[in-house]
């Protein structure tokens, strides 16, 4: 009889062991409930963002900062006209966009010729696509350089000046990267 005594009190220790583990994890997990309902409700009261290091090559659709969803409900159209840009930029830049999808891709071949360089090593896409990125800097820059320089032409005179400038640039950029690849003949050895 002893031992059986014995067997219910080891099996009593061992039921109270097992109560006392589950009511500690019955509040373990109370505790993290609470904490996760806490975390649920709170709310961000300020966001700061910092553009000084931003850089955006290309971007589409709209971009909305400073506005909440309910904010744009009322708004049809946000748009914000480009001050900045003149119509003779505007003009420019459409001419000389004309005047690469058209003659691009000849001059640029015509060039590779002059300098021995096989046609299988130009894509000529990717070179008229980085040219045409880079003309909205090019124009201003020599529409600032015309406008200190030559002050009494008439707009037409300065479109076709600033135009000029640029096709030079854009045949001796050209010439300057057939130059900087390796020179081949049209069997592609050097």
């Amino acid at each position: 009889m002893d031992s059986w005594n014995h067997y219910l009190y080891n099996l009593y220790q061992h039921i109270n062991e097992q109560d006392r583990k589950i009511r500690s994890l019955e509040k373990r997990l109370q505790h993290l409930e609470d904490d996760s309902y806490q975390n649920q409700k709170q709310s961000v009261e300020k966001i700061e963002y910092n553009f000084d290091q931003l850089k955006i090559e290309n971007l589409n659709g709209t971009l909305h900062i400073g506005l909440s969803p309910e904010d744009l409900e009322g708004i049809d159209d946000f748009s914000v006209p480009d001050a900045e840009k003149s119509s003779l930029q505007q003009q420019l830049a459409a001419d000389l966009n004309r005047y690469l999808d058209e003659n691009g891709e000849q001059i640029i071949f015509d060039i590779a010729a002059q300098k021995h360089v096989s046609r299988d090593n130009i894509d000529s896409d990717i070179l008229i696509e980085d040219m045409a990125k880079q003309l909205p800097e090019r124009i201003a820059f020599y529409q600032n350089e015309v406008t200190q320089n030559y002050r009494g032409l008439s707009e037409n005179q300065l479109k076709d000046h600033i135009s000029e400038q640029i096709k030079q640039e854009i045949h001796h950029s050209l010439n300057k990267y057939m130059e900087g690849d390796e020179p081949q003949n049209e069997n592609g050895s050097p």
